[in-house]
């Protein structure tokens, strides 16, 4: 899977600043396993879309799925 991090998400994981991280975990992992096996902070609160479209932790994943995820967006 291509796993795209963006803002300071990038900074939890160097490779992340390169470009896109190729991530191998099994096919009927979720969203929420592939946080913890990433270690992100505040999983909970982090937007996350599969293939363009915004999914939650219990999405399972397949092969070959692109991957972005944001921090949480505030303003005002």
């Amino acid at each position: 899977m291509e796993v795209r991090l963006y803002a300071y998400l990038r900074d939890t994981i160097p490779e992340a600043k390169k470009g896109p991280l190729l991530v191998d975990i099994p096919e009927d992992s979720t969203i929420g396993d592939l946080l913890a096996y990433l270690q992100l902070p505040d999983e909970s609160n982090l937007i996350v879309m599969v293939d363009g479209i915004r999914q939650f932790n219990s999405y399972p994943l397949k092969n070959g799925s692109r991957i972005a995820i944001f921090p949480p967006i505030g303003g005002g």
